[in-house]
């Protein structure tokens, strides 16, 4: 008579449980390794953009100071020109005209790490919709300067480089300004420029175009200065706040993670 062999359940349930557990921590581990990757990744992206938005932070700082000189160099004309104020010597005189012939540079507020983010649409990388919303009222206000700047820059293109050619000396002036900068004399103006005799520019200075030009300049500094910075400046500020605090948090969160590693 054969004899029945009972069925090693206790065994089997046991085998079955460890493969099952296995194959759950197999699950686990990559997950766990994925996740990890992500944060790392995400961790290289905030601390990018930070260091580029402090960078614009102090960009900012400059251009404010910059641009309200100008701003006061292109008032003191106009001062000087209508005889409300006692006219400098020459070398003042050249130097104020070479501040208002300053031009913003529309490529210098462009956050390269921000666009190819945006471009990419890897800002889907950071976990925080606080902080992808924060960066984007950033971009729209970057736009909005930058449309500042562009504008003058078509100015000087179009309408104050032209009318300088013809009616000052501007060999003269970027002299005059090379040499309070510190900057080498340019070859191309001689010493006696002139037949020994510099030009005073009070035909310019009394010419009534000039003066429009003068207060153009000015409203395209306050342009810059009282729409354009201000809305950056807030946004920027906001932004790099919540990128230190994402990143403080996230290290934490890593720091953790790699304690189990």
């Amino acid at each position: 008579m054969t004899q029945r062999r009972s069925i090693p359940w206790p065994r089997i349930f046991a085998e079955g449980t460890i493969i099952l557990v296995s194959i759950l921590l197999a699950f686990w581990i990559d997950a766990w390794w994925d996740g990890r990757q992500a944060k790392v990744a995400e961790e290289v992206v905030l601390q990018t953009l930070l260091d580029d938005l402090l960078a614009k932070r102090q960009l900012l700082d400059e251009r404010n100071r910059f641009v309200g000189a100008i701003r006061e160099s292109a008032e003191t004309l106009l001062k000087i020109s209508s005889g409300s104020i006692k006219s400098p010597d020459e070398d003042s005189i050249d130097e104020l005209i070479g501040d208002v012939w300053w031009v913003s540079n529309e490529a210098q507020w462009t956050s390269a790490p921000l666009e190819s983010l945006a471009v990419s649409g890897d800002l889907s990388l950071i976990s925080s919709p606080h902080l992808v919303q924060s960066l984007e009222a950033l971009r729209v206000a970057i736009e909005r300067v930058k449309y500042h700047s562009r504008n003058d820059q078509e100015f000087h293109t179009w309408i104050m480089t032209p009318f300088m050619v013809e009616h000052a000396d501007m060999a003269q002036i970027t002299a005059r300004m090379k040499h309070r900068h510190g900057q080498p004399e340019v070859a191309f103006v001689p010493a006696d420029y002139g037949f020994g005799r510099r030009q005073q520019h009070s035909e310019l200075l009394a010419s009534v175009a000039f003066q429009n030009l003068l207060i153009a300049k000015i409203e395209r500094c306050l342009d810059l200065l009282e729409t354009g910075h201000p809305g950056v400046e807030q946004d920027l500020a906001s932004a790099i706040h919540m990128l230190e605090s994402e990143l403080a948090a996230l290290r934490r969160v890593t720091a953790k993670i790699g304690e189990y590693a």
